[in-house]
């Protein structure tokens, strides 16, 4: 049986943050129900590519939900919601402010009566108070990146601060967000008691940056890179994480966890080379960031007379990490995804099999159930409705009624 077998969520999220946080309840047995909108749903449905109607990023974290769209401006619409929240276990939103479900009588303080069991999810772009929320100041990826200071610790060559062209604010807020969510359930196992929970993407952002932020709260902010921008830090370790060309492509070395003089020394055997051990100019760590350009002149031009392949297994016989960079089609090829079950295929009604990325999580005494498609719009409106206790001509008066779609 999957972990979250039995329990149900009412998901009002939608993008990324949101979604990213559902898709790992759904992942795991959790019946996700997606309330949607009429005349395009899921804003994440209106980005390419598109396969026919099915938005490819859309796919990608609905995997296993269902849909349904509701007309929630309709006092019927409303009504399903509360037909539904009486066997709901969570209720998510990612809502640019409270005020969308204070407006629908949607919000925490009007539920937690009714429904004491609910657990009530939120995940923000700063918070639910403060100047950014007043001032109804939108959050979004590269918000959360520049407001941490994490584009700050990303130079491009232009020397300007560069935003990462990942959405890690998003990912990693909806991971904190179903973290959330799991620790609601398993207090309320304990109290019998639903509560109001939430995270944002800036909180994630700066969490994700403990390593630097200790510092410099308790000693402040001397420049110095504490570790956790290696290479591309302009006072970092200039032997952890440098990239170097190849004959055919290029490496990222890591030489760590030894005294300096030492990794200067497996450097040498590694690489066929003499003069780095008792070069002035890499003395020490220190010295070493002082002269960062000529130690990496100097190894870059050995590094480029060898193929990535050859490199690999003389750098790892010193135990100096080394992984060739790869694009991410190139990474989707590595057989570790297929030995971790990393790549699911599911089955679309229109579209036949798909293909994504599934759950990182493996849970040998609960397995996660076979993944489905993600849905399109409304697909299981009806099916919920049934389940919800509606009737086939209650059913027929909705959809008439323009509530359902």
């Amino acid at each position: 049986m999957p972990a979250l077998d039995g329990v149900r969520v009412l998901d009002f999220t939608q993008v990324i943050f949101g979604p990213a946080a559902t898709q790992v309840l759904a992942d795991h047995g959790a019946e996700v129900i997606k309330v949607e909108r009429p005349g395009g749903g899921d804003l994440a449905r209106a980005f390419g590519p598109w396969i026919q109607e099915q938005s490819l990023p859309f796919a990608s974290l609905n995997r296993s939900k269902r849909s349904v769209v509701l007309d929630l401006k309709k006092p019927e619409g409303l009504d399903v919601i509360h037909r539904l929240l009486e066997n709901t276990d969570v209720l998510a939103h990612n809502f640019r402010s409270g005020a969308v479900m204070e407006k629908l009588g949607l919000d925490y303080e009007a539920l937690k009566e009714r429904y004491p069991r609910l657990i009530y999810a939120v995940g923000t772009g700063y918070g639910s108070q403060g100047p950014y929320v007043e001032r109804n100041k939108g959050g979004h990826e590269s918000m959360a990146q520049a407001l941490s200071g994490m584009a700050d610790r990303f130079i491009g060559s232009d020397g300007t601060p560069q935003r990462l062209p990942y959405a890690v604010a998003d990912f990693n807020g909806g991971m904190l967000l179903a973290q959330g969510i799991l620790l609601a359930l398993v207090a309320r196992g304990r109290t019998g008691e639903g509560q109001y929970l939430e995270t944002s993407l800036l909180d994630g952002m700066m969490s994700m940056q403990a390593w630097t932020t200790s510092k410099i709260l308790n000693l402040g902010d001397d420049g110095e890179d504490d570790g956790s921008g290696g290479a591309t830090h302009p006072r970092g370790n200039p032997l952890d994480g440098a990239v170097f060309e190849t004959v055919d492509g290029f490496l990222m070395v890591t030489a760590l966890f030894r005294p300096f003089d030492q990794l200067l020394r497996d450097l040498e055997a590694a690489l066929g080379i003499e003069g780095l051990v008792g070069d002035p100019r890499f003395a020490s760590l220190e010295d070493a960031k002082d002269h960062r350009e000529d130690l990496r002149a100097l190894l870059a031009s050995v590094m480029s007379e060898k193929t990535s392949a050859e490199w690999i297994p003389l750098l790892e016989a010193r135990d100096i990490l080394v992984a060739p960079v790869r694009s991410t089609a190139e990474a989707l090829e590595d057989p570790q995804l297929a030995i971790n079950e990393m790549l699911v295929d599911v089955e679309h009604p229109q579209l036949g099999t798909m293909r994504h990325v599934g759950t990182p999580l493996r849970l040998e005494g609960t397995p996660p159930p076979a993944a489905a498609a993600a849905p399109l719009a409304g697909e299981h409106t009806e099916v919920v409705l049934r389940g919800a206790g509606y009737g086939a001509a209650e059913i027929i008066v909705l959809r008439e009624q323009g509530v359902i779609h």
